[in-house]
């Protein structure tokens, strides 16, 4: 009997089958987790997408309005704009949405809250996660709105990338782009910018693959239109860095030209990871030379910001019907991780 006894407290056959089944059920929950806090991640995205453009489009419509009712309470009008792309979600399978507008001093703000279902928290009581979103837009009054947009861009069409996924273009929708370089990453991965998609889906960046032997990653992008008026123009576009820096915490090290020859120097001292996010943007009449073969053409740079900004870049002096260049391109290190990019607009005057 003693025998036996020690034979059978020797006997492991069957434990790690014993084990596994123990076992399984967490493993189960922990990946059925993971796929929730992914779709409930996605979900977030689209009604962040969503409030943004129909905060947009509520500013501008309150904007035409106010020119003939500057004193009416338009917050009705916003609701209305912003309820019309909000429910227009259940489309895209996110549905049960809910926003709340306001408006203060020339400035809307709009709330969105919904629950994303789980579809295996349930499991243990988690039915659902809440997720929440919160976007500001600015109404600009008739007062300010001086100009025409020339063009824009904010990579949304003339593609076919999906969400969550990039390519790289050349030659593309108007703008050209460089030999021996990458060219323009168009991209759809709310990740790399901060989870933050601010305009539609889709981003640029220009330190992008090459899919070549021999190329350059950092890559550049410019187009030519003539002016239509004399006088004073405007160039907005917003940047981001795609790695970010927790020591900058939320400096934006950005530079617009002025007068003082050394403008540019102000973003020198940021050498971290050799200024991989650096964006420059040049602007001159066309010739023969892109503009970015001469500093002296450059009107602003960028090196790091840890949410989008705008920038605003003004020119005087330009000439009815004379060509002009404007030109976007990576400087910083070259290894496919740069600044990102969206949303450009030229305008004669000041942009709407």
């Amino acid at each position: 009997m003693p025998g036996l006894f020690r034979s059978f407290l020797k006997d492991v056959r069957g434990v790690s089958a014993l084990m596994f089944g123990l076992a399984a059920p967490a493993l189960a929950l922990a990946v059925g987790g993971g796929i929730d806090l992914s779709q409930a991640a996605a979900r977030r995205q689209r009604i962040a997408s969503a409030v943004e453009l129909g905060c947009q489009q509520a500013a501008k419509d309150i904007a035409k309005l106010a020119e003939s009712n500057p004193n009416q309470n338009f917050t009705s009008t916003a609701n209305q704009v912003i309820s019309s792309w909000v429910s227009g979600l259940a489309q895209n399978g996110v549905s049960g949405v809910t926003a709340s507008t306001s408006i203060s001093n020339n400035v809307i703000t709009v709330n969105a809250t919904a629950a994303s279902t789980n579809a295996f928290g349930g499991i243990l009581g988690f039915d659902t996660i809440n997720l929440a979103v919160q976007r500001t837009c600015n109404i600009t009054l008739a007062a300010a709105q001086a100009g025409q947009i020339i063009f824009s861009e904010s990579f949304e069409n003339n593609h076919n990338v999906a969400s969550n996924s990039w390519t790289v273009l050349n030659n593309w929708n108007g703008w050209t782009t460089l030999s021996g370089k990458g060219g323009i990453e168009i991209n759809g991965i709310p990740e790399l910018a901060a989870n933050d998609m601010r305009f539609g889906n889709f981003f640029a960046e220009l330190d992008s693959h090459c899919y070549t032997s021999n190329c350059r990653t950092n890559s550049a992008m410019y187009r030519d239109f003539k002016a239509p008026v004399n006088g004073a123009y405007e160039l907005r576009y917003w940047y981001i860095s795609r790695v970010r820096n927790p020591a900058y915490g939320n400096q934006v090290i950005c530079a617009t030209k002025t007068a003082a020859s050394n403008w540019a120097t102000a973003v020198d001292w940021a050498t971290w990871e050799q200024q991989t996010n650096r964006i420059e943007v040049f602007f001159d009449k066309n010739t023969a030379t892109i503009p970015a073969s001469n500093l002296s053409n450059m009107v602003d740079v960028c090196v790091h910001s840890a949410q989008w900004t705008e920038r605003v870049i003004k020119f005087t002096g330009l000439v009815k019907g004379t060509t002009y260049r404007i030109y976007f391109r990576a400087a910083g290190r070259e290894d496919t991780y740069g600044g990102l990019i969206d949303y450009i607009r030229f305008c004669s005057g000041a942009c709407p």
